[in-house]
């Protein structure tokens, strides 16, 4: 979700909220759409969609079983 948020290619509303919030410091941002009733599903998805970027890489974790630690350590991880 990040990664789409700070890509500002589904929506310019996080750079909107910053100017308002640290530039003009007026806290009246201009979203697009307007109201949140406006917003669909669709549009929703896609900050849960892959990013399509063809120089984007999944991050890869490594496995929680590698780690030779305690159980107890293991699932705070």
């Amino acid at each position: 979700m990040v990664s789409h948020v700070m890509q500002g290619e589904l929506s310019k509303d996080f750079f909107e909220g910053c100017r308002a919030t640290l530039l003009d410091k007026n806290r009246n941002p201009n979203w697009e759409p307007s109201k949140l009733e406006l917003i669909d599903d669709a549009r929703v998805d896609c900050y849960f969609c892959k990013v399509k970027h063809e120089e984007w890489e999944d991050l890869k974790l490594p496995n929680r079983s590698q780690f030779e630690l305690p159980p107890y350590a293991i699932a705070k991880l």
